[in-house]
């Protein structure tokens, strides 16, 4: 009976063993399938990485914007260099109002555009508050300051050729009047800039990540104490309002110069049948000896530096119109695609402080004739 009960007490001890090795083996298992499980499972996207995303669906652009940044600042540096040394320049008014203007884009060119591309960069996580302050600052500074002395420019070239009698009395006080009124509109912009800078912060916001997640991201937006201020909001709807009454004022101005330009040309034309075009230098014209014939050809014939100053007029409130338009979208509901043309469009505005120089080129022969000596002088060397 003992032998018999050893027996079966070792094959009870045995068949516990096994079991335990069995029950070891399960848990084994069940942990395998829970690794394997938990490693299927998509990481969630972090700040860093769905900011390199964005950051290179915007590259393209960057890269352009650095392009025009190089060809603003030497564009507006051979303005400098031709408008400002210029000693044959005749109409002193329109070169204060290109250096003027040349000084603006030089700015934007030096300042804006590297900031911009430098924001491409960590668009989503910007955290420098001063520097988005001072980005702010400088955005409504070219933009006003450039809309305020175009809207000076519309406003001397209605005066010439609607009221000439009132011009010419003011004629001799116009020159340094008309520096005087440049540096006046500089500081008009100074003053509407400002709040800019109070207003501007950063703003804490929320995007869906790849994998559905929530991610915060830090933008260069709004100010949080002003975030439901309604002081942020008048302010921009001012602004709007403000820039695009100018835009509408310089619309009319030119309007009016071309329809004044054209009639008294048909009417002289037809009245005595010829014109010299040295009459037209009343008119903002090249004084010439030539003489047109043709009641129809006179009427086409718009001075080439009104035709320049409206071309540059109208570039300029086509684009930053486009930029006031986009800039009550909110970015955080962008895909990258959507995110890049987003960013093209509203950022068109730069377009203007690199296109001016290639328009005098184009439009002005005192200009284009200048740079070619310049280029050739420098070939020479």
């Amino acid at each position: 009976m003992s032998v018999l009960h050893d027996y079966i007490s070792g094959a009870n001890g045995t068949n516990m063993k096994i079991d335990q090795r069995l029950n070891n083996i399960k848990i084994i298992s069940l942990e395998d399938t829970n690794i394997s499980s938990y490693n299927e499972t998509p990481t969630a996207e972090t700040l860093n990485q769905l900011n390199a995303r964005y950051a290179e669906a915007l590259l393209p652009f960057t890269v352009i914007l650095g392009f025009f940044g190089i060809i603003g600042i030497i564009g507006n540096l051979l303005v400098f260099i031709v408008y400002g040394f210029g000693k044959q320049f005749k109409d002193k008014k329109f070169r204060y109002y290109v250096l003027t203007l040349a000084f603006i884009d030089f700015i934007t060119c030096l300042t804006l555009i590297p900031a911009e591309m430098m924001k491409h960069v960590s668009y989503f996580k910007f955290t420098e508050r001063e520097l988005c302050k001072t980005k702010c600052f400088f955005n409504v500074f070219a933009a006003s300051s450039a809309s305020y002395c175009l809207t000076l420019i519309a406003a001397d070239r209605y005066i010439m050729t609607c009221h000439p009698i009132f011009f010419a009395k003011l004629q001799k006080y116009s020159f340094s009047f008309a520096a005087r009124l440049c540096i006046l509109m500089q500081f008009l912009a100074l003053l509407t800039s400002l709040p800019a800078a109070f207003l501007c912060g950063i703003t804490q916001s929320t995007m869906t990540g790849i994998n559905g997640s929530e991610i915060n991201v830090y933008l260069c937006e709004t100010e949080p104490y002003y975030e439901s201020n309604p002081l942020r909001y008048i302010y921009r709807i001012l602004l709007c309002a403000t820039q695009t009454s100018i835009s509408i004022i310089m619309i009319i101005l030119y309007a009016r110069i071309g329809h004044a330009v054209r009639t008294v040309m048909k009417i002289r034309e037809c009245k005595h049948g010829t014109i010299k075009m040295a009459e037209l230098k009343l008119y903002g014209g090249e004084q010439s000896n030539s003489v047109t014939h043709g009641c129809h050809a006179c009427s086409q014939s718009i001075p080439s530096k009104i035709k320049l100053l409206f071309v540059v007029t109208v570039v300029f409130i086509v684009t930053y119109l486009c930029y006031m338009s986009l800039s009550w979208v909110d970015q955080t509901k962008l895909s990258p695609t959507q995110f890049f043309f987003f960013s093209v469009a509203f950022r068109s505005y730069f377009i203007h402080s690199i296109i001016n120089p290639f328009l005098y080129t184009k439009m002005d022969r005192y200009f284009r004739n200048r740079c070619l000596k310049l280029f050739r002088h420098c070939l020479r060397c």
